[in-house]
């Protein structure tokens, strides 16, 4: 039996230590001070404790290796300006962990700002701006979106980021995970944000595609997608607590909702997972200020506001006139009663409010309602099964090309495979 220190793997001792000749030693802490100008590689034997809000400025590369942990405290984040990438390309052995720099037991949402990466893709925003004050006499650009939709902003692979979301000089900046103005050459999959204290995943504008993306216990959105987002998705996974907002919020642009180009995004295989508790106002999936898109192949359930909802005339519009689709999806045990899979009609929202819910409900759009598709323990928070079983999200149509044809299911996870977050993936409560 070990001693107490000793060990013969890294797996004997806490994180943030390692085995070195049999006994558990802290990992080193290498403080970041300075903004990252010149390429450079953060290594796996350290751990990077973020001090000050950190630009990786152009053209500079910042290169992380597997296994890294780097630790953020309150009021401060890590950004890519457009021009610089960061490249953070983990495993699922050993994934890129961001998280806070409390001690475990003590972290909360909010503990540090988040992780963003920004680039020169097309938004719908003018003058669009990272709500960051620069501090003075630094010559920096932090200029959102441009006219490049195949900018490449780095990569996120195997990435977990924990406990962000504060906010920088006063305001909400940066979200667990924002990408914004982030191209086609960008890559994202094996990313998990939790309890961010705003949204989960931000995406503004650009044309970025996700796969294999996990939010959980978001205390906003889990995932946001607006600003004249242009790219695809497959593979979604969202599980809130009685704290979170709108599961997946899709919306064109608040203060224009007729900016062009138009929020236009595809997303196949989703699993969206409410709190389950009466009188929660959460919704699944929120269509606002004239989004445009295609919903397909989900599992929305638990959400004691609506299952779906459609807000205002520009994306009532669009619904209407079949540019916001919801097609092949299970709705089960969502609004206040558990049978009310969507948004109930508000008297005084007026006349141009969205009243018709019937078209969802057409048997053409393939979507189904009621059915439990029995996943094992949705609602835990800290060991979630969300792998349905296979008689209620079985027998529907592959994706189109662009995805992953074999997902011919329901959800973000296979019935009869190992679920792909397995191995890397953590929803530690503190």
């Amino acid at each position: 039996m070990l001693q107490l220190d000793q060990c013969e793997t890294a797996a004997d001792c806490e994180a943030l230590s390692e085995c070195l000749d049999g006994l558990c030693r802290d990992t080193p802490r290498v403080g970041v001070t300075d903004h990252i100008v010149e390429d450079t590689t953060w290594t796996a034997d350290n751990v990077y404790v973020l001090e000050n809000l950190i630009f990786v400025v152009p053209p500079a590369v910042l290169t992380i290796e597997p296994g890294t942990t780097i630790l953020g405290r309150r009021n401060i984040g890590l950004v890519s300006l457009a021009g610089a990438r960061i490249e953070a390309v983990g495993t699922r052995q050993d994934p890129i962990v961001f998280t806070s720099d409390r001690p475990v037991g003590q972290r909360v949402a909010g503990d540090w700002a988040g992780l963003g990466l920004v680039g020169l893709a097309r938004t719908n925003r003018e003058g669009f701006q990272l709500r960051i004050t620069v501090e003075e006499g630094l010559d920096v650009d932090t200029r959102v979106g441009g006219n490049d939709d195949s900018w490449n902003c780095g990569t996120l692979r195997y990435v977990r980021v924990e406990f962000g979301g504060s906010e920088i000089d006063g305001r909400k900046a940066l979200n667990g995970i924002t990408l914004a103005g982030c191209g086609s050459d960008t890559t994202v999959e094996y990313v998990q944000s939790h309890m961010s204290d705003d949204d989960g995943i931000a995406v503004f504008g650009g044309t970025v595609d996700i796969r294999y993306a996990v939010s959980t216990r978001a205390r906003d959105d889990a995932f946001d997608m607006d600003t004249a987002w242009r790219g695809t998705a497959q593979f979604l996974a969202a599980q809130f607590d009685i704290s979170g907002q709108e599961s997946f919020e899709f919306e064109n642009l608040a203060e224009d909702p007729s900016a062009s180009p138009q929020t236009f995004g595809q997303v196949y295989n989703f699993t969206l997972i409410g709190a389950d508790r009466t009188g929660a106002h959460q919704v699944g999936l929120y269509n606002k200020f004239g989004g445009q898109g295609h919903f397909s192949h989900g599992i929305v359930q638990g959400f004691g506001g609506a299952g779906l909802y459609v807000e205002g005339p520009e994306a009532a519009e669009h619904t209407n006139n079949g540019l916001f689709t919801v097609e092949n999806t299970l709705f089960f045990d969502n609004g206040p009663d558990g049978d009310d899979h969507f948004a109930m009609i508000d008297p005084e929202a007026g006349e141009d409010a969205f009243v018709n819910y019937g078209i969802f409900e057409d048997p053409e759009t393939g979507n189904r309602f009621g059915l439990d598709p029995g996943m094992g323990d949705p609602y835990n928070l800290q060991e979630p099964d969300w792998q349905p079983a296979p008689q209620n999200v079985t027998g529907v149509d592959p994706p189109p090309e662009g995805f992953d044809p074999t997902a011919v299911y329901l959800g973000a996870f296979s019935p009869s495979a190992t679920p792909w977050t397995e191995g890397w993936t953590s929803y530690p409560p503190n």
